[in-house]
């Protein structure tokens, strides 16, 4: 019984500290997430417009953080890391704004703000050390390293919620979000495609299919252009135009899905 006792302090010890920050989803890393993150959900609003080559929207993160297991003075700090990877060749195309993190507004830190990886060494999360803001600061700093939004000031244990504004490439082929033109009557269409790793290029997510979550969508668009997605219509479509002309966008809401992977989601 002791034995069993060991090691399981030992294990949970060792899963309280927080991987390197590497390229792509290790497996410590996924691992580590697994353990750390529960009750995750995504609230998705997407805009989608005529010829336009990008996807704009906002999203809204809640996650709970598990309490730490460490029992040391100096133990590493909480923290929520998010995969989002951009499209080499399209990258100017992906970018966040109006981050909060809990209500609070959240900036990119300086140390590496520029060093969105790929070619330099894996990041000693010893080292990855959030810069320190003045006192009477409310503002809280993240960092973007390797593919990943990492968050450490002002992460709590419970539920912690992120929520950003991000647009992300829309493309004819390489792209999680896809344009299809028919070659017949010009018809404009656009998809989803997600699979086991690319959700991360269309917006930050915990891209790694044993962490399920609920989404709900609502997507804007022409109001021309039909709309299917992993579940049915919320409510009846919201539709605007200008007085005396034709309706020329409309809001369709999706009900909530249950929990899957991210690679299940689609419209």
């Amino acid at each position: 019984m002791r034995l069993l006792v060991f090691i399981f302090v030992f294990a949970s010890a060792a899963f309280s500290q927080i991987p390197p920050v590497e390229p792509g989803v290790s497996e410590e890393l996924a691992k580590w997430r697994a353990l750390q993150y529960s009750n995750i959900s995504y609230k998705l609003n997407l805009t989608l417009e005529k010829m336009s080559p990008v996807l704009k929207g906002s999203i809204e993160i809640h996650v709970t953080q598990a309490a730490t297991a460490c029992a040391e003075p100096n133990c590493p700090p909480m923290a929520i890391i998010l995969d989002w990877r951009k499209i080499k060749g399209a990258e100017n195309q992906s970018r966040i704004s109006n981050i909060t993190l809990n209500g609070i507004p959240a900036e990119s830190g300086t140390q590496y703000e520029n060093h969105g990886g790929g070619s330099e060494d894996p990041v000693d999360p010893e080292t990855l050390i959030i810069q320190s803001r003045e006192p009477d600061d409310p503002t809280l700093q993240y960092e973007w390293r390797y593919e990943h939004l990492i968050f450490r000031d002002g992460v709590k244990m419970g539920e912690n919620v992120i929520k950003l504004d991000f647009t992300s490439p829309i493309l004819t082929s390489g792209s999680a979000i896809t344009r299809y033109i028919d070659k017949e009557d010009g018809s404009e269409y656009i998809y989803s495609l997600f699979v086991p790793s690319d959700a991360s290029t269309a917006f930050p997510v915990f891209d790694q299919p044993d962490l399920k979550a609920r989404f709900e969508l609502t997507l804007n668009k022409p109001a021309a252009w039909e709309v299917i997605a992993n579940t049915y219509y919320k409510s009846k479509s919201v539709c605007g135009g200008f007085l005396l002309e034709p309706m020329s966008e409309c809001s369709e809401f999706f009900s909530e899905t249950k929990p899957i992977s991210t690679y299940v989601f689609a419209f």
